[in-house]
């Protein structure tokens, strides 16, 4: 019986069926994951074939009003719960054995172009593994490193004939190849790496970065499974484990009826990625995919092709860090050999052995137990009634007991109570509302901060109705926020608040910025992140965020903003003596990067964004119409941008929304357009393309009259003047984020009363979260359905779709 013929649509849900039960709110995307790797036990990437969720006007991923399923959505959620239901749903059939390989890189290095020169594993029985083991602890520690064979006596002389070969520069793979590509579908890949390191003049230590992926079809890329510094000295290497879950692995092989053609061929790779200014780096394997907006990065690695005469003796002379690799152990564990799993076993052998209702009582004792745990609350008899009467039907047209049971749970796992949030219950189970009530309150926490579902002690506070308790709630938040799932939380926020998203969308210009690739703009990012993070995690102020002398870089990105040198690619607190000119979110390269346009500064971006996000006081939109400024002043291209912007205002369509924009973001002129410190700007003539540069001038008034100086002036006054705007627009955005909807008029008086919990605890970040979640309105929120959600606190100046970074 085809799903599509009984199921009914999960999207009418506009008015609630009775009163005092909150309306619905779907989970995310990315909820959506985390609520299934939960409940299966596995972490895969069950959402990757998801199209991204739209993000709301103020940039928020939860916006009930966007979270609704359209039938096509349904028809992924259907396709990815039978997969789910398929992999990780036991039927009593034996769990295939683990499988375990060992490759010496010493035995596998191959040279490019050679026919049929790839080395293929196989593998050894777990006793062969530990005689393997037994005999390389005995034995000398030959290693290779990336470019080179075998070092059979460690690092070779300088003048050695082996170093100064320049026909080694080469990309470093080894094949690996499985018995069948369904024998361990669902299960772990873990990867013992064992590496040393020399490191480099500077100090600075090679970064091993580990990417695996299937390549049959030699067009697929390697997705990174991780990446650390390494500093072991080669007279005692060290290993690093990486756990991989076969799901993450993107396949290129299809099912045909030949064995071999079935078999699962895996890339291995292993790279020094550690980024040093002298190093040449190897041109990338066919295959890898480079985003279009980092196309200059394919150029840096197409010029290392005419580098690589240069040979390794060349690196090595001028003090860079090596790499170098001994061996690779791995184990394949299929699911369910972990005991960490959370298995769903089903009783195949009494339901077979039993049939007729024997049977049925299995399966509807599987589905009463999946559904509580799917749901996050108790399932009622008529939800229960209404599984077992489609388990009837599969069993009543033919279908088996293991295809019935599997359609079933397939189903659960696309029904409102699993999707929605707080979704309404049948009218005609009206005992089970208050069970259904207090839960509510334990998933809207979990969602909010873990963005995933409850654990056993929320829903147990929850069933005897002890989360109301004040004290309990605080003590709950508290314990949630330690979690590690709190990061899940933190991280989101951070990108959403901060509009993260908008940095995918600049394409920095290589010519004017050869320093610039896509691993350092993920560098930006990631030290945002880690910004917030760190002063989220660690209960500081949330001053901090504008105003610190602290800032969180690794190696690469010191380097870039001129720091003190700081070694490896971990993320690390760096004191800033000056940190007027560095400290805070307002001097990080993320932020300074989506707010230019790639090649140069953009003070509108600028000024918007602190604006909308720090101020919460977005600009008007654009008046339609208005001549470009080119066309009206012939010597526009030869300007400064400061002429520019002020040439801008001058017309007076523009003025009064430039005069409240501009300023803000005029302060920051210092920095160019990927976040690096100037004192002078390029400017390119139109005509001769001839370039030039002028000094760089940061000085401007703000509309409220403030002469500022520079960027620091600027961040002394956010702190110093208005502190109450820009931490009442944070608690306006957090809110925004809990309450799956921007807050409204009426919520104005618990907007005040939120704020004022925040001040007096000296601006806690987790003190903002527990007012937040103790308000009346968080624990009986709306999610925004049913409530007229446009009279929004700041209707009349509406954020530009011109003046947004779209």
């Amino acid at each position: 019986m085809p799903f599509d013929s009984w199921h009914f649509s999960p999207c009418d849900l506009s008015t609630p069926l009775y009163c005092n039960v909150p309306a619905s709110k779907r989970i995310t995307v990315t909820e959506y994951q985390n609520t299934l790797q939960e409940l299966f036990g596995a972490a895969v990437p069950f959402s990757k074939n998801l199209p991204a969720a739209p993000l709301s006007e103020h940039g928020y991923s939860r916006d009930a009003a966007l979270l609704g399923v359209s039938a096509l959505e349904l028809e992924y959620f259907l396709r990815i719960a039978r997969q789910a239901v398929e992999d990780y749903v036991i039927f009593g059939a034996p769990i295939p054995e683990s499988e375990h390989y060992l490759i010496e890189f010493e035995d596998v290095v191959y040279r490019p172009g050679v026919s049929g020169g790839y080395s293929i594993a196989e593998p050894f029985t777990k006793q062969e593994l530990l005689e393997k083991r037994k005999a390389r602890e005995n034995g000398q520690v030959v290693f290779s490193d990336r470019t080179l064979f075998p070092l059979p006596d460690g690092p070779l002389d300088l003048n050695s004939e082996e170093l100064n070969r320049s026909d080694r520069q080469k990309f470093f793979q080894q094949f690996a190849k499985f018995k069948s590509r369904d024998l361990h579908k669902a299960g772990e890949l873990i990867a013992r790496v064992h590496v040393a390191a020399k490191l480099g003049d500077d100090g600075s230590a090679p970064r091993l970065q580990f990417r695996i992926g299937d390549t049959s079809g030699m067009e697929f890329g390697v997705p990174i499974a991780g990446d650390c510094d390494v500093t072991a000295p080669i007279e005692k290497p060290q290993v690093l484990t990486f756990r991989i879950p076969f799901r993450h692995i993107p396949s290129a092989t299809t099912e045909t009826d030949d064995d071999e053609a079935n078999e699962t061929k895996l890339t291995l790779s292993v790279s020094n990625v550690s980024h040093d200014p002298d190093a040449i780096y190897d041109v990338v394997p066919e295959g890898y995919n480079f985003s279009p907006k980092r196309q200059g990065l394919m150029a840096r690695y197409r010029k290392t092709l005419a580098d690589s005469i240069v040979s390794k003796a060349t690196m090595r002379k001028a003090g860079v860090n090596e790499l170098y690799l001994d061996a690779i152990e791995i184990d394949i564990i299929p699911f369910g050999l972990d005991v960490s799993a959370r298995l769903w076993r089903i009783d195949a052998q009494r339901a077979i052995l039993n049939a007729g209702a024997a049977a049925r009582t299995v399966a509807e004792e599987s589905l009463k137990a999946f559904m509580e745990r799917a749901y996050r609350r108790s399932s009622s008899p008529a939800e229960v009634d209404s599984m077992m009467s489609l388990y009837d039907r599969f069993r009543s047209e033919g279908g088996s007991f293991e295809e019935a049971i599997k359609e079933t749970f397939s189903t659960v796992l696309v029904s409102d109570p699993f999707l929605y949030v707080a979704a309404p219950i049948p009218e005609d189970d009206h005992p089970f509302i208050s069970d259904e009530e207090r839960r509510q309150l334990a998933s809207r926490l979990s969602y909010f901060l873990w963005s995933g579902p409850p654990d056993d002690t929320l829903l147990e506070l929850a069933s005897r109705n002890q989360l109301s308790d004040p004290a309990t709630l605080a003590t709950e938040v508290a314990r949630m926020l330690r979690d590690h799932r709190a990061r899940r939380f933190s991280e989101r926020f951070a990108r959403e608040w901060l509009r993260l998203d908008k940095y995918d969308l600049v394409a920095v210009n290589p010519e004017f910025y050869p320093q610039y690739d896509e691993a350092l703009g993920d560098d930006m990012v990631a030290e945002t992140v880690a910004t917030f993070q760190a002063i989220f995690h660690g209960d500081r102020d949330a001053r901090e965020l504008i105003s610190s002398d602290t800032v969180y870089v690794n190696q690469r990105l010191a380097r870039h903003y001129g720091l003190p040198p700081v070694t490896g690619g971990n993320f690390r607190a760096v004191a800033v003596p000056d940190y007027r000119t560095r400290g805070g979110l307002l001097h990080q390269g993320a932020i300074l990067t989506m707010t230019a346009d790639g090649a140069e500064s953009n003070p509108i971006y600028r000024g918007v964004w602190i604006l909308e996000r720090l101020l919460h006081d977005p600009p008007p939109p654009p008046p339609p119409a208005v001549p470009s400024l080119e066309a009206s002043s012939p010597d526009f291209g030869t300007l400064t941008l400061k002429q520019k912007i002020e040439l801008h205002r001058e017309q007076s369509a523009c003025a009064a929304c430039h005069a409240k924009i501009d300023p803000w973001g005029l302060a920051l002129e210092h920095f160019d357009a990927v976040g690096a410190w100037r004192e002078e700007a390029l400017v390119i003539s139109p005509d001769t393309a001839a370039k030039s540069f002028s000094p760089v001038d940061s000085s401007t008034v703000l509309p409220t009259g403030e002469e500022i100086g520079d960027s620091s002036d600027l961040v002394a006054y956010l702190v110093d003047e208005r502190e109450e705007q820009c931490t009442r627009a944070l608690t306006w955005h957090m809110m925004t984020d809990a309450l799956a909807r921007a807050p409204d008029l009426g919520d104005e008086a618990e907007l005040q009363a939120i704020h004022r919990h925040f001040r007096t605890s000296g601006y806690k970040l987790s003190a903002l979260v527990l007012a937040i979640v103790q308000s009346e309105v968080f624990q009986a929120s709306t999610a925004g359905t049913g409530r007229n959600t446009t009279d929004t606190l700041h209707t009349k100046n509406a954020p530009s779709q011109q003046h947004r970074l779209e």
